[in-house]
């Protein structure tokens, strides 16, 4: 006689088991995958503003000549730095994980090509890359002889508070980073000293003082501060 092979199947406890364990280790790995996630981007914000701000440095100063750029907004101003720099890739205006970059290539739009395009004798910034909201805002007319401790750029939605604002801020509330005219950039998770609210880690412009409000620590105040406009 034959022996019949019998299946066992899974009990409803051993499935609510399995599904339970599942759902343990879902819970180990995604925060782990995001942390991961978020020091990349972290990572590629630093390395993109440090680009900028050596470009901008190479511009600005060379030898014993200083200039200094100047734009009516901040499109014209990273055409600045394409045309005479060759700082042409949009990719580092731009941030990827930005969610106003991710909402514009979720609605269709492609990532432009280009900052700026050579059009005869002259240059012309891209249409395609003023359709898109810029990750960083930056300090208009900042002079190359300014004190090294003074803020060229800075990731998008800093406020006058000195924290970042949750619907604006590339990074949310959590931070952003400010690149410096001498080349450092730090990471701040509020621009408040921590021993002290009602104190800045920044320094007012041409003076020993701090503050927590970006437009005090740069040439000009907030009428120097270029970035992208965003409709409400």
């Amino acid at each position: 006689m034959k022996k019949r092979m019998i299946s066992r199947a899974f009990t409803l406890v051993e499935l609510l088991i399995v599904i339970a364990i599942i759902g343990v280790l879902a819970g180990l790995i995604y925060p782990a995958i995001g942390r991961a996630t978020g020091a990349g981007d972290k990572m590629k914000s630093m390395n993109n503003a440090s680009n900028i701000a050596k470009i901008w440095f190479s511009y600005s100063k060379t030898g014993s000549r200083t200039r200094t750029v100047v734009g009516s907004d901040i499109y014209e101003w990273a055409a600045v730095l394409a045309e005479h720099e060759g700082l042409n890739d949009p990719s580092i205006w731009i941030l990827d994980f930005d969610p106003f970059t991710q909402e514009r290539i979720g609605s269709g739009a492609s990532m432009p090509a280009t900052v700026s395009n050579r059009v005869g004798n002259n240059w012309q910034t891209n249409p395609e890359f003023k359709q898109f909201v810029l990750s960083w805002a930056v300090a208009n007319k900042t002079l190359a002889s300014a004190p090294g401790n003074t803020p060229l750029l800075w990731t998008r939605g800093l406020r006058p508070s000195g924290d970042w604002d949750k619907d604006f801020g590339v990074f949310g509330r959590d931070g952003g980073h400010i690149a410096y005219v001498d080349g450092h950039v730090l990471w701040w998770a509020s621009l408040r000293d921590e021993n002290n609210p009602n104190k800045g880690v920044l320094t007012l412009y041409d003076e020993t003082q701090t503050t927590y409000n970006i437009a005090q620590a740069i040439r000009g105040g907030s009428a120097n501060i270029l970035q992208s406009k965003l409709e409400e």
